[in-house]
């Protein structure tokens, strides 16, 4: 990092850790003790599909609180994801993508991170997708926690889990405790309302919930690099808009629970993405998710744990792209580009406790890809380029043993076979020695294998379509982490994590002399780094973290670093108590170093902090926020995306945000 970088970096962290002290409320505090066991043995599941201490899982992990997106202000999970150590987010203006450890490809749209709501598989059966912004079906206020769990967990979950998997932990009937009503308004004319109903009666659970979003978007966004009279000098008007519409239902009764998401989202995409006309506010995409989940979940005698579960999967997506003359609306033919999936499954998973020291968990899933269908044609004059149709079927068995080999010393071991496309087939290990020789000391080092099977797009979307590409391979990756965690006082905790991933077949989007999409097997890539981050929780309410984070990724066979991928990464946050338990401010700020783009030149390097003010339980029932994003109204570009190569992507100046949330019920 050069001097200048770190000067920035130093300046804005002091700057986000003086702002919240400076607003220190001089009454005492009416905030109770947080200790070391609430910093550094909060419970997680996803890393072994168990409950567990944080330190004893065999990751790192981080968790998110509802508490904490509701002081911080956080829009999506995008924005969540934002703060996360070790992960960044760039911004195509259509779609939101995720980074993790220096990792993130164009043409990729999140598959190397496997996305989970409530431990469903969020991850379509087309494109392998995570949707993380406005295009995410749960509403951010309905979620109840984040886990975060690094690394490659293919040994549990199978295809997708290489770099991290993301579970999205919903609330439930008594977390609402009947009627909740909210209501936003924003910069760009945007709104957001939201009304939710959950209880517990009669010993049934239950919560239903409906969003409604929609934005008009920047007004007048510019491109340098398109700065033109044909193409309106650059300027791009009333092409940014966003509308979504999610629901969520979950019931519960005793060891069953069924789950039903839903969200749609349309977008403009003022771009000109692919080449079409720009400034055409008719260019948008258009993606609707949907799911229904029945669950079981009981503990029998003998310390036997069963979890069932049956789904049905259902994806859209149609993309409505304006190619034409510029200056000859009636001459525009617009193409149509579509994929539907659906999918059924099913899972079953078995714990047991073996003569107290082993833990055994074992597992099977069974997916039915009943529909991968695509879909491409020009409709004025009407002209099909692509109609391709499949299915297929993954299925997977696991089986993971934690073995307590004494006092300090633990092992967690998996391994998990996967087969998939009918023939091909995948055996993922992962392996855990943890050492704890404190009650606030761990040591964990860890191996792990992990795997993505190519999608349908990759392999079958081809136009002209005699250039498709069946005979991928998956990619794989192996990875080597050690992580020291650490309790330094009751109220501080620390961790240091150093990582090397060797990943091998690397699915990449390349050029070809007809001009198409297609993927290959091109390259070998390893990537190497090192994590550091303290967090803190005072007896005054101050609760504040920071993260630094270095990384370096490579191609194996040139010694390049890859397109993409910063090396450095820093993040701070601080919550504090204004007004007892009523009024909070809290601000985040993350930067990230310079990007090397594939046809667009360096990204400079990027500075952005954001500050809420929230107030609780206003006369009992009202939480109000206001939020500023982007508070220094810092100008800065995002990597561009497949769809857009030589186009660096302007992101938000300052922009604001209030919220009203009414809950008639006391908590």
């Amino acid at each position: 990092m050069d001097c200048s970088a770190r000067r920035k970096a130093a300046a804005f962290c002091a700057l986000c850790v003086a702002a919240v002290l400076g607003c220190r409320a001089q009454e005492p505090a009416d905030v109770a003790d947080a200790s070391i066991e609430e910093l550094g043995h909060i419970k997680v599941y996803t890393a072994s599909k168990h409950l567990q201490s944080g330190t004893d899982a065999p990751s790192s992990v981080t968790v998110i609180t509802a508490d904490e997106i509701q002081k911080h202000g956080y829009r999506s999970l995008a924005d969540v994801l934002q703060t996360v150590r070790g992960f960044f987010i760039t911004y195509d203006r259509n779609y939101s993508s995720v980074g993790v450890r220096g990792f993130a490809r164009p043409g990729d749209f999140n598959t190397r991170v496997l996305l989970l709501v409530d431990g469903h598989r969020l991850n379509d059966n087309i494109y392998d997708e995570a949707m993380l912004g406005t295009e995410f079906p749960v509403d951010i206020d309905l979620i109840s926690r984040i886990e975060v769990v690094r690394g490659p967990v293919s040994s549990l979950y199978g295809s997708n889990a290489l770099f991290a998997v993301i579970n999205i932990i919903t609330k439930r009937g008594p977390d609402l405790r009947g009627l909740e009503l909210s209501g936003e308004v924003a910069s760009f004319n945007s709104y957001k309302g939201r009304m939710s109903y959950g209880r517990r009666q009669h010993g049934v659970d239950f919560m239903v919930s409906g969003t409604f979003y929609g934005s008009r978007g920047v007004n007048r966004l510019f491109f340098p690099k398109l700065d033109a009279p044909e193409t309106n000098f650059g300027i791009a008007s009333h092409a940014d808009d966003d509308q979504t519409g999610s629901a969520l239902t979950t019931l519960s009764f005793r060891d069953f629970t069924l789950q039903g998401v839903y969200g749609t989202r349309e977008k403009g995409i003022p771009t000109g993405a692919y080449d079409t006309i720009f400034n055409n506010a008719g260019t948008r995409t258009t993606d609707s998710h949907g799911y229904a989940d029945l669950g079981y979940r009981h503990a029998f005698a003998g310390s036997w744990d069963v979890l069932a579960r049956v789904f049905y999967d259902r994806y859209t997506y149609q993309g409505t792209y304006m190619y034409g003359p510029e200056n000859d609306p009636a001459s525009v033919n617009p193409n149509l580009d579509f994929a539907e999936g659906a999918w059924w499954g099913t899972e079953l998973q078995v714990t047991k406790t073996v003569m107290h020291r082993h833990r055994v968990t074992t597992g099977l899933e069974l997916r039915d890809n009943v529909r991968q269908n695509q879909a491409n044609f020009d409709a004025n004059p009407f002209a099909l380029y692509l109609d391709n149709r499949r299915s297929s079927v993954a299925a997977g068995v696991y089986l993971q043993d934690e073995v307590s080999l004494s006092k300090s010393f633990s092992l967690n071991a998996g391994l998990r076979y996967d087969r998939y496309n009918g023939t091909d087939g995948s055996t993922d290990p992962r392996a855990a020695l943890i050492y704890r020789p404190t009650s606030v000391t761990a040591l964990k080092f860890i191996y792990g294998e992990s795997f993505r099977v190519p999608n349908v797009y990759e392999m079958y979307y081809s136009i002209p379509p005699n250039l498709p590409n069946p005979a991928l391979h998956p990619e794989k990756m192996s990875s080597y982490e050690a992580i020291w965690e650490r309790g330094i006082s009751p109220h501080l905790w620390f961790s240091a994590s150093a990582f090397f991933n060797d990943m091998r077949k690397l699915i990449t989007q390349v050029p070809t002399s007809e001009d198409a999409l297609i993927f290959r097997n091109l390259q070998d890539v390893n990537s190497r780094g090192l994590e550091l981050e303290v967090r803190t929780q005072l007896s005054q309410g101050l609760e504040a973290s920071g993260s630094y984070s270095f990384q370096e990724t490579k191609d194996a066979n040139t010694g390049g670093f890859l397109s993409d991928s910063p090396r450095h990464l820093i993040k701070c946050a601080a919550t504090e108590p204004l007004f007892r338990k009523k009024l909070f401010i809290s601000i985040d700020a993350q930067y990230r170093s310079g990007i090397n783009s594939l046809e667009s030149g360096r990204i400079s390097p990027t500075t952005v902090m954001n500050a809420s003010l929230f107030s609780r339980n206003l006369g009992k029932h009202l939480d109000l926020s206001g939020s500023v994003y982007n508070l220094l109204d810092h100008r800065y570009f995002d990597p561009p995306s497949s769809a857009n190569l030589q186009l660096p992507i302007p992101q938000q100046g300052r922009s604001l945000r209030f919220k009203l949330t009414w809950h008639p019920g006391e908590r």
